[in-house]
């Protein structure tokens, strides 16, 4: 009796802590779709626990419950935990820039497996292929429960995969943590979920997922601050952090090299074309030095530094690459520019600096060498 009552607390606690996190959702200015996602999954949760722990009290027998009842009260949480594992799949994809997901085709393609599982519960417990209840009102696992469990764990280990992969090659340019975290968010419930299967009445699967859900929040709050808003590549004070990190602990066999861009007449654009046009500039701007930098992400940090400059925070085998990664960007910025058909012409300066390790300085110093190359090359071409 006590174990029954520890259980459904144990729900309702994490229904509240979920609820706190969806508040301060809601109290938030962030309208991204991937938030309207997250959302609606963290509410798929919050039903999931409300209705484990209903079922736990027609289980320990508190609350009277007919046969149909007790099939109705299992299959229930299982539709819940297949929407939150579809739900997660698509926070993951619309985090990797995948908005092809959640156009109409998108949709129905990758709900298939959802509706599946759901299908086959309500219609296959009841012959016992998924489940049963024995003559004595114990649950009794069928051959196919296996699938049920595969399905929103498949969702989750899918995502799970790509996130790792994209955080070790694609995206580490933007040194930011959310990618590990979605390699790392189904460990817990799957985990805690299959040790919910063997203790049916300790409630393991809601603290495991409530601590994923908190951490996936926390992460994505962490990233939200770490990032320029407009141009989506990291801000002043994570480049500072970067920078002072690699100062710190050199890669060896790669120089460490500052480069700092800054955007030819961007006054002029603004006064001319209005602030709006000037945003679409600098976006311009930071998805071509993206684009140049993705030969070897791994080795480039892109940061916007304030206003117009940006800088890249790069370690390679010869200044020969940092020289060719300048004209990548400059090259860049034109073409996207032409394709925008922006009515004014868009280009950059950059100007370079290499850190020696034998004799550091500070932050600051560095920055003002790359300025003074900058300064340098601006001067050059107006010669």
């Amino acid at each position: 009796m006590t174990e029954v009552f520890y259980y459904a607390e144990a729900n309702i606690a994490c229904i509240l802590i979920l609820g706190l996190v969806l508040v301060k959702i809601n109290q938030g200015i962030d309208r991204q779709i991937s938030t309207i996602v997250i959302r609606q999954m963290i509410w798929l949760m919050m039903g999931y626990f409300l209705s484990d722990a209903v079922w736990v009290l027609f289980e320990g027998k508190i609350l009277p419950a007919t046969e149909t009842g007790m099939y109705i009260a299992t299959i229930i949480p299982y539709g819940f935990i297949v929407g939150c594992g579809f739900c997660w799949f698509i926070y993951c994809e619309l985090l990797q820039q995948n908005k092809k997901i959640v156009s109409k085709g998108g949709m129905i393609r990758c709900s298939i497996p959802m509706f599946v599982g759901i299908i086959l519960i309500i219609f296959g417990s009841f012959n016992g292929i998924v489940f049963h209840f024995d003559e004595n009102g114990v649950l009794q696992y069928g051959p196919l429960y296996a699938v049920l469990l595969l399905i929103p764990g498949g969702y989750m280990f899918y995502s799970s995969i790509k996130g790792f992969y994209r955080a070790y090659t694609q995206e580490r340019y933007l040194d930011n943590s959310l990618y590990y975290v979605i390699g790392i968010f189904p460990i817990l419930p799957v985990v805690c979920g299959i040790l919910q299967v063997i203790f049916l009445t300790t409630p393991i699967m809601c603290y495991g997922a409530t601590i994923a859900v908190l951490l996936i929040y926390l992460t994505s709050i962490e990233n939200l601050v770490s990032m320029d808003s407009l141009t989506q590549v990291n801000n002043r004070h994570q480049m500072q952090r970067y920078l002072m990190k690699k100062m710190k602990s050199p890669t060896p066999g790669l120089s460490l090299y500052l480069m700092i861009i800054d955007v030819d007449h961007f006054k002029d654009i603004n006064d001319t074309y209005g602030h709006v046009e000037g945003d679409k500039a600098l976006v311009r701007v930071a998805t071509a030095m993206k684009e140049a930098c993705q030969a070897h992400r791994n080795r480039f940090f892109v940061s916007r530094f304030g206003g117009d400059e940006f800088i890249i925070i790069a370690e390679t085998e010869y200044k020969g690459e940092v020289n060719w990664l300048s004209d990548k960007i400059r090259s860049s910025v034109r073409i996207l520019n032409e394709k925008a058909g922006a009515p004014y012409d868009l280009s950059v300066c950059v100007g370079i600096a290499e850190y020696d390790y034998s004799s550091p300085v500070p932050i600051p110093s560095l920055i003002a060498r790359a300025d003074t190359d900058l300064y340098h090359m601006k001067h050059a071409r107006n010669d």
